[in-house]
């Protein structure tokens, strides 16, 4: 038993704190993922009676029952190879063609426009996915909530790609944000191979179900998104903290650029970055700060949870005011689909931690995508979707084990009593260990998300990787910091003061990470890389993470450090000289 130096209590042995390798839903997730990548990706699943599949998936559970059955009544408390076997077996078998009769109740094959004639149409969309907003018009990916024409009430709840010209809003600078609700007037029309609709951009509308193109838009109009009193509060609290933030970042050009990463990092507002902005986090793998998501629910929670301690609260009202906090945040930004999983992943770690398994994130990381895949399983095909799920996994499964490994490996002070240790030296202290932990987390994402966002963008930026590393600790003090300036700016008579003198502060690291991406845009180290098929980078991105994932179940991996941190590195770098070009 080793003790430390800091403390009088004996130290825990090294593999005391680690994750519980028993996840019983894992093995039940495992079988969901197939069957709905199967109905996605099969043309010919839809030809099959969903009859059949409901008596496939009967029958296995019927046997997989009976096994577990003749286990506990023929085994006279001795193990039973065979029946355990069958029902291993027998249950995941029934799980895939159950999920494959929920696929065809959840995502029905949809409506095949192709070669019918484009027809106008009044609609009213909400906007799921936009895309960059160059020129004269701005588009994405959305869903039809009503749909009037001459025979296109099939399209009614479906995916569509939308494009509307600017000029239609009074300001052509406010782009709607994922979220917004639109109505409009134009035409829609099948989605088929043309000059400006072909190659990757079609096989990717294809992924997503999208099953129509809306364009020549002649009349657009942002509409609330509900008639209910909170969500027209949610409304005009939006456009309220925005023209907030342009009065307390009035002022210096440096001031403004600050204002405008602010706006899009907290709002979700892309529109409000300049171009050249754009361009330096594109390049530096830094734009996913603007996109409300995990990194922005669990930074603003963190810090929610730890104002509400500092006024002692306790930690059950702390955890709820905190998540009704974070919920009301992502209604005001619009609920994107990316925020409100996010927000979903935080009450499964509450109900993780309210039941005394602080310690088993992951768990709750895996109920939350079961869920998630359960009430609309056609998002597995959702490329941010993938991404969240296997960057937070490899995060807890590589991450945080590796930055326990180096902290170790690198805190000299653990064995010196606490009393000769200086101020300087614990500050340093400090330092260190974010650093070091900052590093094995942007490490740990990097090497999940490398092959999806190559696969997705053609690039593989390496110096992405140490962009995070500096960058990701300050987003976490600018968002505290613009967070707390934008709500007193709100307060009547001196908000507007408390608020600017605030992100006066906030300025500050908004600017280092305004010009520090530039300074790493030009950096040497953006490769364009492509894979022969978009499903290479998604094979890449399962082949990391189940390295993480047995690297963490497996005493082989898991009690020889040296060979779990290496593997995966090696493995996507052998991966990358293979298959990429």
């Amino acid at each position: 038993m080793e003790f430390d130096g800091n403390d009088d209590a004996p130290k825990p042995p090294p593999n005391a704190a680690r994750i519980v390798p028993h996840f019983p839903l894992f093995w039940l997730l495992i079988p969901q993922i197939l069957a709905f990548a199967f109905c996605a990706n099969a043309p010919w699943f839809s030809e099959i009676p969903v009859s059949r599949w409901l008596f496939a998936g009967t029958l296995f559970l019927f046997f997989s029952v009976a096994a577990s059955a003749g286990e506990h009544l023929f085994s006279n408390g001795k193990k039973a190879p065979l029946f355990v076997g069958a029902w291993k077996i027998c249950f995941p078998i029934a799980a895939f063609f159950i999920f494959c009769v929920w696929w065809n109740f959840r995502a029905p094959p949809l409506e095949d426009w192709t070669g019918k004639s484009p027809r106008e149409i009044e609609i009213e969309f909400r906007i799921e996915k936009m895309f960059a907003s160059a020129g004269k018009n701005f588009g994405g990916l959305a869903r039809t909530e009503k749909i009037s024409g001459e025979g296109v009430d099939v399209l009614a709840g479906t995916r569509i790609r939308f494009s509307v010209p600017k000029k239609l809003f009074e300001n052509t600078e406010d782009v709607p944000a994922e979220g917004a609700v639109l109505r409009a007037y134009g035409v829609i029309s099948g989605v088929e191979e043309t000059e400006f609709l072909k190659g990757e951009f079609l096989d990717y509308l294809k992924r997503e179900r999208v099953s129509a193109i809306f364009s020549r838009t002649e009349s657009a109009k942002l509409l609330p998104r509900g008639d209910s009193f909170f969500f027209r509060w949610c409304t005009n609290a939006k456009a309220d903290l925005r023209q907030n933030l342009i009065t307390i970042s009035a002022g210096s050009a440096w001031h403004e650029r600050a204002g405008r990463v602010l706006g899009a990092m907290l709002l979700g507002d892309r529109s409000l970055l300049l171009p050249e902005q754009k361009t330096n986090f594109l390049l530096t793998g830094t734009m996913h700060i603007f996109a409300v998501s995990g990194l922005h629910v669990s930074i603003l929670a963190a810090g929610a949870l730890a104002l509400l301690r500092a006024f002692r609260v306790p930690r059950l009202p702390a955890w709820l005011v905190a998540i009704g906090a974070l919920w009301v945040y992502t209604q005001i930004v619009g609920a994107p689909p990316s925020a409100m999983r996010a927000w979903a992943m935080l009450v499964f770690l509450f109900l993780g931690t309210v039941f005394g398994r602080g310690r088993m994130a992951f768990h709750g990381l895996i109920c939350s995508a079961f869920f998630a895949l359960l009430a609309e399983p056609t998002v597995l095909n959702d490329t941010g979707f993938r991404l969240s799920y296997l960057v937070v996994a490899a995060i807890l499964l590589y991450g945080i084990p590796l930055a326990e490994v180096a902290g170790n490996a690198v805190d000299t002070e653990r064995w010196l009593p606490r009393q000769v240790v200086s101020l300087p030296q614990k500050m340093f202290a400090k330092v260190r260990d974010s650093v070091v932990s900052g590093t094995c987390i942007s490490m740990a994402a990097f090497l999940a998300g490398t092959p999806i966002v190559t696969a997705m963008f053609g690039i593989c930026s390496f110096v992405s990787l140490a962009a995070n590393v500096v960058l990701i600790p300050l987003v976490s003090l600018a968002a505290w910091l613009g967070a707390g300036a934008l709500v007193l700016a709100c307060f009547p008579w001196c908000g507007e003061m408390l608020g600017k003198l605030l992100f006066n502060v906030a300025a500050f690291p908004l600017a280092v990470i305004d010009f520090g991406t530039e300074i790493f845009s030009k950096i040497p180290g953006v490769a364009e890389l492509s894979f022969p098929h978009y499903a290479f980078g998604i094979a890449g991105s399962l082949l990391l993470f189940a390295l993480f994932f047995f690297g963490e179940i497996l005493p082989q991996l898991r009690e020889r450090p040296v060979l779990r941190f290496v593997l995966p590195p090696l493995t996507l770098a052998v991966f990358l000289l293979i298959f990429a070009y």
